[in-house]
Parts: C-alpha cells; sequence; structure tokens
C-alpha cells in the first residue's frame, strides 16, 4: 500500500491545486490579458445551471511507480494501479444559474445552502465503477458503497470483506455492497442535536463581520496582484493553455495572514501557523488551465514539483476536468429508507467489534465501542462538560463531537479518536 507520507503529498497537492485555481476565480487580477481570460473562464462555469468536476491522476501505474521510486516513496503495483484507476467526481445542479446560488444561513448542517441546490460525490475505480456515492436532492441524501470492489481494487480478497458484512440490517449491508439507501437530512440533523434530542446543543455556524469579510477579500485581491502570474501558451489539444505561476512559500505566507484575523471570529478554526509548514518548497510552482470556448475544462498540476528529488522524466500530473452544463443529479430509483438510529447502529457495531468480528481488539476502538457495554447499542449522551473537553484541543469541533455520539460512540470513543487524529 502507499505510505502515510506519499498519501500527504498527494492530498496536499491537490488541496494545493484547487486552491489556486480557486484564488483564480476572483476575478480580480487584471494586469494581464491571460488573467482576464481566466477570470471570465471561471465565470463562465457560474452562469450553467449545472457544474462537475473530476479529480484524478493521470498516469499510468508504470508511470506512478516510477515517481515512487524517484522520491523514495515504495508504491508497489497494487497501489500504483489502485491509484491510475480512481477518480473523485463531484457534481451540482439547481433550476437557476449557480452563480445566483444564495449561500447558507443559520445552524450548519448536511442540508445544501439553496433548496434548488443538488449535490453528488462519487468514488470510482477501474472501467468506472462505482466504489462510493452521496446525492443530496431537497432533503433527502441518497448512499451507496461497494466494498469487495474496494477490495478487489486495492488487491484484498473480496470474499473476506463481503463475510465482514453478515448480520447487519439488509439495507444497510445492501449499501455496502452497492444498493441504493436514503435518509432524511433534517431527521439526521434533529437528532445530532445535544442528547439526540434537537439541535439545541448544537452550536449555530459563525457569522463573519462583513468590515472583516470585506477585509479578507481586499487581502486576497492584493496577494493575487503580487503573487500569481498568468502566461499565454496559446493552443495545445485545441484548447487554450494559461499556466499560473507562484513562489509557493510566499503565496503560503501571505495567505496565513490573510486568513489569520478569521480565527478570532471563528473559534472551531483553531490557531492558525505563523508561517507556511517547512516542507512547502521554497521556489515556483506552476499549474495549467486549459480553457474550451473561453470556459474552463480542466486545470492539471504535476506533483513531481512539491518533491525535489523528482527529476524532469518523472513526472505525476493531477488532473481536475471541469464540465458546464452536466446531466442534473437526480435521486436514484429504488433506494431503501433507513434512519439516523440505523446509521448508528452500524457505527455502533463497527466500534464495538461487531462488525469486525473483534478484530479491533483491545485498541481504542476495540471492545469499548460504541455505548459504554462495548456492545455497539446507543452511547450515554454527552454531557457539557464532556463536549467542553473534547473540543478543548484542535482535532474536533462540537458539531462534529455531537454527530460522533448520535452515531453512537461514547465519550470514551471519541476521546481515543481525536488523541489519534491530534
Amino acid at each position: 500500500m502507499i505510505r502515510r507520507s506519499a498519501r500527504t503529498t498527494l492530498v496536499a497537492a491537490a488541496c494545493s491545486a484547487v486552491l489556486a485555481t480557486g484564488l483564480a476565480a476572483c476575478g480580480t487580477v487584471q494586469q494581464l490579458s491571460a488573467a482576464d481570460k481566466v477570470s471570465t473562464a471561471f465565470d463562465k462555469l457560474g452562469l450553467s445551471k449545472s457544474l462537475s468536476a473530476k479529480l484524478s491522476v493521470d498516469a499510468t501505474p508504470d508511470q506512478i511507480e516510477a515517481f515512487g521510486a524517484a522520491t523514495g516513496e515504495k508504491i508497489d503495483k497494487e497501489s500504483a494501479a489502485a491509484l491510475a484507476a480512481v477518480s473523485l467526481s463531484v457534481a451540482f445542479s439547481a433550476d437557476k444559474p449557480l452563480k445566483d446560488i444564495q449561500p447558507s444561513k443559520g445552524t450548519g448542517g448536511t442540508a445544501p445552502a439553496d433548496a434548488s441546490l443538488s449535490t453528488s460525490v462519487a468514488l470510482t475505480g477501474k472501467g468506472g465503477a462505482s466504489l462510493f456515492e452521496l446525492r443530496q436532492v431537497g432533503d433527502r441524501a441518497y448512499a451507496r458503497a461497494d466494498l469487495p470492489g474496494f477490495a478487489r481494487l486495492v488487491g484484498e480478497d473480496a470474499s473476506e470483506v463481503k463475510e465482514l458484512t453478515k448480520g447487519l440490517p439488509a439495507a444497510l449491508q445492501g449499501a455496502l455492497e452497492g444498493t441504493w439507501v436514503s435518509f432524511d437530512t433534517k431527521e439526521f440533523k434533529e437528532a445530532g442535536g445535544a442528547g439526540g434530542t434537537g439541535t439545541a446543543g448544537a452550536s449555530p455556524a459563525p457569522t463573519l463581520d462583513p468590515k472583516l469579510s470585506d477585509g479578507l477579500a481586499a487581502s486576497l485581491k492584493d496577494i493575487l496582484g503580487h503573487d500569481l502570474s498568468f502566461e499565454d501558451k496559446g493552443k495545445q489539444d485545441g484548447k487554450e493553455r494559461i499556466t499560473v505561476t507562484a513562489p509557493a512559500r510566499k503565496l503560503a505566507d501571505d495567505l496565513l495572514k490573510a486568513f489569520e484575523p478569521l480565527t478570532k471570529e471563528i473559534p472551531n478554526l483553531g490557531k492558525l501557523p505563523k508561517t507556511a509548514p517547512k516542507d512547502v518548497p521554497d521556489r515556483n510552482l506552476a499549474l495549467d488551465l486549459f480553457l474550451d470556448g473561453g470556459a474552463l475544462s480542466a486545470v492539471t498540476f504535476d506533483l513531481a514539483q512539491l518533491d525535489g528529488k523528482a527529476g524532469p522524466g518523472t513526472p505525476l500530473p493531477l488532473r481536475i476536468a471541469f464540465g458546464k452544463d452536466a446531466p442534473a443529479v437526480q435521486a436514484p430509483a429504488g433506494a431503501a429508507t433507513i434512519t439516523s438510529d440505523d446509521l448508528g447502529g452500524l457505527l455502533g457495531s463497527f466500534l464495538g467489534g461487531s462488525f469486525l468480528g473483534g478484530s479491533l481488539g483491545d485498541g481504542p476502538l476495540g471492545s469499548a465501542g460504541a455505548g459504554s457495554d462495548g456492545t455497539g447499542g446507543a452511547a450515554a449522551p454527552l454531557t457539557d462538560a464532556q463536549v467542553k473537553e473534547l473540543t478543548a484541543g484542535d482535532a474536533m469541533n462540537e458539531e462534529q463531537v455531537r454527530l460522533y455520539n448520535q452515531l453512537g460512540m461514547s465519550y470514551q470513543d471519541i476521546k481515543d479518536l481525536a488523541a489519534m487524529g491530534s
């Protein structure tokens, strides 16, 4: 399997690429005609009523293995094949142009920002086979996963994984083997409140002071004007290619300074570092944007730029392909209905060890799983003092803690989970 450091590098690079392209979408950098094209390209995406984005590694298994060898990160054949095959897609659709979608107000939750907005997230494997999908249409969410398929993708025994689902309710067992299930997001949100009795125990979503928001926007405009440069590279495969370049460390430092004031307004955001982490390279990084008919069609970023050991002959391009006017996100037919109690029971089975046949042993998520008796039942509601203790660090916020508790995790379970992630 891919080592933790290799996975971290890939995730960090993905975030960097998405962040850089998102900043370019602000439309504030006007000093170059290439920048004007980029601003217009993003604006055109917002004019559509639907949009899709697909993230993947644009490389063969052999190229991925070669990259691992060059950077000292051993990537075996199964992991390389899996990484080359998987892709993550997101899609949005509404009954109005996406630029007109109103932001969410009030308490946090899983509901879309606008009632007309439908969303979809899908992880696919070889040949486009679905490994996991989550959709939300109105107040209902739909989900399915293919654990046996995922096991086969990473070279594990699918029959052993399928054996683990035995004993679950039929709907949940089917959901882990590729059958759609649905649940009411309002019910789930209300069940996530204090003691599972409503949303009274959840903190309202923070609202930024308009002056702070305006100040942040002004800071970002200034950063874009000073740190990013745009160069028109002409046509490539029938698409316009524009290269965006930025000094990685300076850009990271400037962004941290711009967002630092938000930590006072959003307690759960935690304390941001004053400077970029040491592993952020102190050199220019570049990504390519491809425009089709003036609209953004793809973004590519070579992960080899992040590792000085990777030579010119070992590229590992990350690709985000965009599609406007994509098919609208729709509710799948025939989905079985499940409740928040069903989901709590599923997580309780994981944590209590019954779903894993006791394989978790005596670890932090072993016999002391959901429910204080380790039976996989409902956990005792958290007290306010326990919530305060669990959210004292940066690992979790109150909404996460209360949701985990409602899903069947006890105080000790959540405490152990926070310790593992810190």
